[in-house]
Protein backbone atom coordinates (compact mmCIF):
# COMPACT_ATOMS: atom_id res chain seq x y z
CA UNK A 1 0.00 0.00 0.00
CA UNK A 2 1.07 3.83 -0.80
CA UNK A 3 1.27 6.57 1.56
CA UNK A 4 -2.44 6.93 1.00
CA UNK A 5 -3.49 3.80 2.98
CA UNK A 6 -1.59 3.07 5.76
CA UNK A 7 -1.91 -0.55 7.30
CA UNK A 8 -1.53 0.33 10.96
CA UNK A 9 -3.59 3.68 10.30
CA UNK A 10 -6.34 1.65 9.15
CA UNK A 11 -6.21 -1.28 11.10
CA UNK A 12 -6.82 0.81 14.27
CA UNK A 13 -9.37 3.32 12.49
CA UNK A 14 -11.19 0.59 11.45
CA UNK A 15 -12.08 -1.06 14.35
CA UNK A 16 -12.44 1.84 16.33
CA UNK A 17 -15.22 2.89 13.58
CA UNK A 18 -17.12 -0.37 13.95
CA UNK A 19 -17.00 0.18 18.17
CA UNK A 20 -18.32 3.32 18.17
CA UNK A 21 -21.13 1.51 16.71
CA UNK A 22 -23.09 4.41 14.40
CA UNK A 23 -26.73 3.13 13.07
CA UNK A 24 -26.53 2.82 9.07
CA UNK A 25 -27.87 6.82 7.56
CA UNK A 26 -31.11 6.81 5.97
CA UNK A 27 -31.53 6.58 2.30
CA UNK A 28 -28.33 4.44 1.82
CA UNK A 29 -28.24 2.20 -1.18
CA UNK A 30 -25.37 0.38 -3.27
CA UNK A 31 -24.83 2.46 -5.56
CA UNK A 32 -24.46 0.13 -8.38
CA UNK A 33 -27.93 0.24 -8.51
CA UNK A 34 -28.04 4.25 -8.46
CA UNK A 35 -28.53 6.76 -11.14
CA UNK A 36 -24.92 8.72 -10.96
CA UNK A 37 -22.99 5.99 -13.43
CA UNK A 38 -22.73 9.36 -15.40
CA UNK A 39 -20.99 10.93 -12.28
CA UNK A 40 -17.65 8.04 -12.22
CA UNK A 41 -15.73 10.02 -14.60
CA UNK A 42 -15.74 13.13 -13.28
CA UNK A 43 -15.17 11.38 -9.98
CA UNK A 44 -11.89 9.81 -10.91
CA UNK A 45 -11.03 12.67 -12.36
CA UNK A 46 -11.60 14.71 -9.07
CA UNK A 47 -9.50 12.12 -7.49
CA UNK A 48 -6.63 11.53 -9.44
CA UNK A 49 -6.69 15.70 -9.44
CA UNK A 50 -6.70 15.80 -5.98
CA UNK A 51 -4.48 13.05 -4.74
CA UNK A 52 -1.62 14.87 -7.30
CA UNK A 53 -2.04 18.46 -6.38
CA UNK A 54 0.57 17.75 -3.68
CA UNK A 55 1.65 15.80 -0.95
CA UNK A 56 -1.81 15.51 1.03
CA UNK A 57 -4.80 15.10 -0.77
CA UNK A 58 -6.89 17.71 -1.53
CA UNK A 59 -9.70 18.95 0.12
CA UNK A 60 -12.55 20.11 -2.40
CA UNK A 61 -15.50 21.77 -0.18
CA UNK A 62 -18.69 24.10 -0.53
CA UNK A 63 -19.27 27.84 -1.41
CA UNK A 64 -17.98 28.69 1.68
CA UNK A 65 -14.30 27.84 0.73
CA UNK A 66 -12.14 28.42 -2.65
CA UNK A 67 -10.48 25.89 -4.54
CA UNK A 68 -6.72 25.98 -4.60
CA UNK A 69 -4.92 26.54 -7.88
CA UNK A 70 -2.86 23.62 -7.18
CA UNK A 71 -5.83 21.42 -7.84
CA UNK A 72 -7.27 23.15 -10.52
CA UNK A 73 -3.95 22.90 -12.79
CA UNK A 74 -3.65 19.49 -12.00
CA UNK A 75 -7.46 19.06 -12.69
CA UNK A 76 -7.36 20.66 -16.12
CA UNK A 77 -3.95 18.59 -16.39
CA UNK A 78 -5.37 15.49 -15.69
CA UNK A 79 -8.78 16.25 -17.97
CA UNK A 80 -6.55 17.11 -20.91
CA UNK A 81 -4.85 13.68 -20.67
CA UNK A 82 -7.89 11.58 -20.43
CA UNK A 83 -9.08 12.80 -23.97
CA UNK A 84 -11.91 14.56 -25.43
CA UNK A 85 -14.56 13.26 -22.73
CA UNK A 86 -14.31 16.25 -20.93
CA UNK A 87 -13.76 18.60 -23.60
CA UNK A 88 -10.58 20.36 -22.20
CA UNK A 89 -7.94 21.43 -24.34
CA UNK A 90 -4.94 23.25 -24.48
CA UNK A 91 -6.50 26.69 -25.58
CA UNK A 92 -8.62 26.26 -21.90
CA UNK A 93 -5.65 25.66 -20.15
CA UNK A 94 -4.13 29.08 -21.37
CA UNK A 95 -7.10 31.14 -20.74
CA UNK A 96 -8.73 31.97 -17.60
CA UNK A 97 -11.86 33.17 -18.51
CA UNK A 98 -12.82 29.64 -20.20
CA UNK A 99 -11.52 28.34 -16.88
CA UNK A 100 -13.97 29.99 -14.88
CA UNK A 101 -16.65 29.41 -16.99
CA UNK A 102 -15.67 25.45 -16.86
CA UNK A 103 -15.26 25.28 -13.65
CA UNK A 104 -18.66 27.00 -12.63
CA UNK A 105 -20.59 25.02 -13.61
CA UNK A 106 -19.11 21.66 -11.96
CA UNK A 107 -18.24 23.41 -8.46
CA UNK A 108 -20.03 24.88 -5.33
CA UNK A 109 -16.36 26.48 -4.35
CA UNK A 110 -15.72 29.73 -4.91
CA UNK A 111 -12.70 30.36 -7.24
CA UNK A 112 -9.13 31.54 -6.43
CA UNK A 113 -7.78 34.20 -9.37
CA UNK A 114 -7.21 32.53 -12.27
CA UNK A 115 -3.89 32.32 -14.76
CA UNK A 116 -2.69 30.33 -17.70
CA UNK A 117 -1.88 26.93 -16.54
CA UNK A 118 1.51 25.02 -17.72
CA UNK A 119 0.99 21.93 -19.30
CA UNK A 120 2.21 19.06 -17.21
CA UNK A 121 2.44 15.56 -17.13
CA UNK A 122 -0.49 13.42 -15.15
CA UNK A 123 -0.60 11.41 -12.56
CA UNK A 124 1.53 8.15 -13.46
CA UNK A 125 -1.30 4.95 -14.04
CA UNK A 126 -5.00 6.00 -13.55
CA UNK A 127 -6.47 7.40 -10.42
CA UNK A 128 -10.07 6.60 -9.78
CA UNK A 129 -13.22 5.96 -7.40
CA UNK A 130 -15.09 2.72 -6.88
CA UNK A 131 -18.63 4.01 -5.31
CA UNK A 132 -20.21 1.60 -2.96
CA UNK A 133 -23.14 3.65 -1.04
CA UNK A 134 -25.48 6.73 -1.75
CA UNK A 135 -26.55 8.44 0.80
CA UNK A 136 -29.77 11.11 0.49
CA UNK A 137 -28.92 14.21 2.41
CA UNK A 138 -31.43 17.16 2.18
CA UNK A 139 -31.47 20.66 0.00
CA UNK A 140 -31.03 18.46 -3.19
CA UNK A 141 -27.24 17.05 -1.16
CA UNK A 142 -25.77 13.85 -2.93
CA UNK A 143 -23.27 11.91 -0.52
CA UNK A 144 -21.66 9.27 -2.48
CA UNK A 145 -19.17 6.69 -0.72
CA UNK A 146 -16.39 4.18 -1.48
CA UNK A 147 -12.89 3.47 -2.63
CA UNK A 148 -10.24 5.03 -4.38
CA UNK A 149 -8.18 2.99 -6.73
CA UNK A 150 -4.89 3.02 -8.75
CA UNK A 151 -4.47 0.83 -11.43
CA UNK A 152 -3.53 0.57 -15.28
CA UNK A 153 -7.00 1.97 -16.46
CA UNK A 154 -10.56 2.25 -15.04
CA UNK A 155 -12.41 -0.54 -13.68
CA UNK A 156 -14.86 -0.20 -16.35
CA UNK A 157 -12.32 -1.22 -19.36
CA UNK A 158 -10.92 -4.08 -16.81
CA UNK A 159 -11.48 -7.79 -17.28
CA UNK A 160 -12.04 -10.34 -14.36
CA UNK A 161 -8.90 -11.08 -14.19
CA UNK A 162 -7.05 -7.82 -14.12
CA UNK A 163 -9.06 -6.29 -10.45
CA UNK A 164 -6.61 -8.16 -8.94
CA UNK A 165 -3.74 -6.12 -9.95
CA UNK A 166 -5.99 -2.93 -8.54
CA UNK A 167 -4.16 -1.02 -5.47
CA UNK A 168 -6.73 0.20 -2.75
CA UNK A 169 -5.31 3.66 -1.79
CA UNK A 170 -8.08 4.97 0.50
CA UNK A 171 -11.82 5.87 0.92
CA UNK A 172 -13.45 8.99 -0.66
CA UNK A 173 -16.29 11.15 0.34
CA UNK A 174 -18.26 12.97 -2.50
CA UNK A 175 -20.79 14.99 -1.75
CA UNK A 176 -23.30 16.45 -4.57
CA UNK A 177 -25.77 19.23 -5.15
CA UNK A 178 -28.83 19.19 -7.43
CA UNK A 179 -28.01 22.50 -10.35
CA UNK A 180 -29.82 22.71 -13.90
CA UNK A 181 -26.53 24.38 -15.46
CA UNK A 182 -24.14 21.12 -14.00
CA UNK A 183 -23.21 18.99 -17.11
CA UNK A 184 -25.02 16.12 -15.08
CA UNK A 185 -27.33 17.99 -13.11
CA UNK A 186 -24.82 17.90 -10.32
CA UNK A 187 -21.95 20.51 -8.74
CA UNK A 188 -19.62 18.95 -6.46
CA UNK A 189 -20.01 20.62 -3.23
CA UNK A 190 -17.48 18.37 -1.24
CA UNK A 191 -14.57 15.69 -2.28
CA UNK A 192 -12.73 14.18 1.37
CA UNK A 193 -10.27 10.96 1.24
CA UNK A 194 -10.91 9.45 4.42
CA UNK A 195 -9.00 9.95 6.77
CA UNK A 196 -9.93 13.66 6.93
CA UNK A 197 -11.63 14.54 10.16
CA UNK A 198 -14.34 16.38 9.19
CA UNK A 199 -15.51 13.08 7.22
CA UNK A 200 -15.35 11.00 10.31
CA UNK A 201 -19.32 10.23 10.53
CA UNK A 202 -19.41 9.84 7.21
CA UNK A 203 -16.64 7.38 7.32
CA UNK A 204 -18.12 5.92 10.33
CA UNK A 205 -21.89 5.23 8.94
CA UNK A 206 -19.70 3.77 5.77
CA UNK A 207 -17.68 1.20 7.31
CA UNK A 208 -20.21 -0.25 9.64
CA UNK A 209 -22.42 -0.54 6.51
CA UNK A 210 -19.93 -3.20 4.65
CA UNK A 211 -17.91 -4.28 7.55
CA UNK A 212 -17.87 -6.57 10.68
CA UNK A 213 -15.63 -7.16 13.25
CA UNK A 214 -14.65 -10.29 14.47
CA UNK A 215 -12.26 -10.98 17.31
CA UNK A 216 -11.30 -14.34 19.05
CA UNK A 217 -9.85 -14.23 22.26
CA UNK A 218 -9.43 -17.48 22.56
CA UNK A 219 -7.46 -18.13 19.48
CA UNK A 220 -6.00 -13.92 19.94
CA UNK A 221 -6.78 -12.73 16.16
CA UNK A 222 -9.00 -10.16 15.02
CA UNK A 223 -10.26 -9.45 11.13
CA UNK A 224 -13.07 -7.21 9.23
CA UNK A 225 -15.23 -9.49 6.66
CA UNK A 226 -18.30 -8.03 4.58
CA UNK A 227 -21.08 -7.32 6.12
CA UNK A 228 -22.28 -9.52 3.45
CA UNK A 229 -21.90 -12.29 5.78
CA UNK A 230 -24.88 -11.80 8.35
CA UNK A 231 -24.98 -13.60 11.61
CA UNK A 232 -26.85 -16.74 10.66
CA UNK A 233 -24.17 -17.53 8.13
CA UNK A 234 -21.07 -17.72 10.63
CA UNK A 235 -20.22 -21.01 11.32
CA UNK A 236 -17.64 -21.00 14.14
CA UNK A 237 -15.10 -24.05 15.30
CA UNK A 238 -11.78 -24.64 17.48
CA UNK A 239 -9.82 -23.23 14.66
CA UNK A 240 -12.01 -20.14 13.73
CA UNK A 241 -14.80 -18.85 11.91
CA UNK A 242 -16.54 -20.00 8.21
CA UNK A 243 -18.91 -18.64 6.21
CA UNK A 244 -20.40 -19.03 2.95
CA UNK A 245 -23.18 -17.33 0.55
CA UNK A 246 -26.48 -19.10 -0.02
CA UNK A 247 -25.57 -19.06 -3.45
CA UNK A 248 -21.59 -20.07 -2.98
CA UNK A 249 -21.10 -17.05 -4.60
CA UNK A 250 -18.39 -15.90 -1.80
CA UNK A 251 -16.96 -17.42 0.96
CA UNK A 252 -14.71 -16.56 3.94
CA UNK A 253 -12.81 -18.08 6.72
CA UNK A 254 -10.01 -17.15 9.86
CA UNK A 255 -8.16 -19.57 11.40
CA UNK A 256 -5.79 -20.87 13.57
CA UNK A 257 -3.52 -23.98 13.76
CA UNK A 258 -0.54 -25.20 15.14
CA UNK A 259 2.79 -23.95 13.63
CA UNK A 260 3.81 -28.10 13.95
CA UNK A 261 6.62 -28.30 11.68
CA UNK A 262 8.14 -24.77 12.72
CA UNK A 263 7.67 -23.29 9.62
CA UNK A 264 8.91 -19.45 8.75
CA UNK A 265 6.12 -17.12 6.98
CA UNK A 266 8.87 -17.28 3.87
CA UNK A 267 9.02 -20.56 3.64
CA UNK A 268 5.51 -21.59 4.37
CA UNK A 269 4.39 -19.65 1.97
CA UNK A 270 6.39 -20.47 -0.95
CA UNK A 271 5.49 -24.14 -0.42
CA UNK A 272 2.04 -23.20 -1.19
CA UNK A 273 2.61 -20.87 -4.00
CA UNK A 274 4.86 -23.45 -5.85
CA UNK A 275 1.30 -25.41 -6.00
CA UNK A 276 -0.39 -23.00 -7.64
CA UNK A 277 -0.93 -21.88 -11.22
CA UNK A 278 -0.73 -18.16 -11.98
CA UNK A 279 -0.37 -16.91 -8.54
CA UNK A 280 0.65 -13.21 -7.27
CA UNK A 281 2.61 -13.73 -3.89
CA UNK A 282 4.21 -10.61 -1.64
CA UNK A 283 5.79 -10.76 1.38
CA UNK A 284 5.97 -8.23 4.32
CA UNK A 285 7.92 -9.00 6.77
CA UNK A 286 7.81 -5.50 8.42
CA UNK A 287 4.13 -6.95 9.80
CA UNK A 288 4.86 -10.93 9.66
CA UNK A 289 2.65 -11.30 7.25
CA UNK A 290 2.30 -12.64 3.11
CA UNK A 291 -0.38 -12.96 0.53
CA UNK A 292 -1.48 -14.97 -2.31
CA UNK A 293 -3.70 -14.08 -5.19
CA UNK A 294 -4.48 -17.11 -7.40
CA UNK A 295 -7.63 -18.30 -9.35
CA UNK A 296 -9.31 -21.50 -8.67
CA UNK A 297 -10.30 -23.96 -12.12
CA UNK A 298 -13.86 -23.53 -10.98
CA UNK A 299 -14.11 -20.12 -11.50
CA UNK A 300 -13.09 -18.19 -8.01
CA UNK A 301 -10.55 -15.48 -6.89
CA UNK A 302 -8.99 -16.59 -4.09
CA UNK A 303 -7.10 -14.33 -1.83
CA UNK A 304 -5.13 -15.34 1.38
CA UNK A 305 -2.99 -13.30 4.02
CA UNK A 306 -0.86 -15.87 6.41
CA UNK A 307 0.78 -14.63 9.73
CA UNK A 308 3.37 -17.14 10.94
CA UNK A 309 4.52 -17.25 14.37
CA UNK A 310 6.69 -19.85 15.93
CA UNK A 311 3.54 -21.52 17.71
CA UNK A 312 0.66 -21.14 15.16
CA UNK A 313 -0.46 -20.27 11.51
CA UNK A 314 -3.15 -17.75 10.98
CA UNK A 315 -4.55 -17.98 8.02
CA UNK A 316 -7.48 -15.71 6.19
CA UNK A 317 -8.96 -15.84 3.13
CA UNK A 318 -11.76 -14.55 1.03
CA UNK A 319 -13.27 -16.11 -2.36
CA UNK A 320 -15.73 -14.82 -4.90
CA UNK A 321 -16.80 -15.96 -8.17
CA UNK A 322 -14.06 -14.04 -11.22
CA UNK A 323 -17.87 -11.86 -12.60
CA UNK A 324 -17.66 -10.82 -9.00
CA UNK A 325 -14.85 -8.54 -8.58
CA UNK A 326 -15.97 -5.74 -9.51
CA UNK A 327 -17.79 -5.91 -6.28
CA UNK A 328 -15.88 -7.89 -3.78
CA UNK A 329 -12.10 -7.38 -4.76
CA UNK A 330 -11.83 -4.32 -2.71
CA UNK A 331 -12.23 -6.00 0.45
CA UNK A 332 -8.83 -7.99 0.23
CA UNK A 333 -7.58 -4.56 1.01
CA UNK A 334 -9.81 -4.28 3.88
CA UNK A 335 -8.83 -8.49 5.31
CA UNK A 336 -5.33 -7.58 4.62
CA UNK A 337 -5.01 -4.54 6.81
CA UNK A 338 -6.93 -5.29 9.57
CA UNK A 339 -6.21 -8.74 10.13
CA UNK A 340 -4.40 -8.86 13.75
CA UNK A 341 -2.90 -11.35 15.89
CA UNK A 342 -2.13 -11.06 19.43
CA UNK A 343 1.45 -12.67 19.09
CA UNK A 344 2.49 -9.94 16.51
CA UNK A 345 2.09 -6.23 17.30
CA UNK A 346 0.44 -3.99 14.93
CA UNK A 347 1.07 -0.47 17.11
Amino acid sequence: MNKFFSRRWIAWTLTLCLLVGLTGAAGATQSQDSDFDTLKPFMDLVAASALGAGDEPEVVGNEETTLTPTFIAQFFNEALARGDAFGVTADLLANPDQQAAYLQKLFVAKLPPLEPIVQTEPVSGYIGFQPVTVNAGGEGDVQIVGELYWSTKPMSQMTDDEYKDITWLDRAVYTFRASADAPNGYQLSGFSVGSELNMEEAMQTYTESILVEYINTSLGFSVLYPSVFTDDLLVEDDTGVSATLPDNSVRFFVKRTDNSSNANLKDYVDVIANGLPNVKSTLNEEFSSATLAYDTEDGYAVFDIYIVTDKYIYQAELAYLKNLASTYQMYTAYLENSFAVDEVSVG
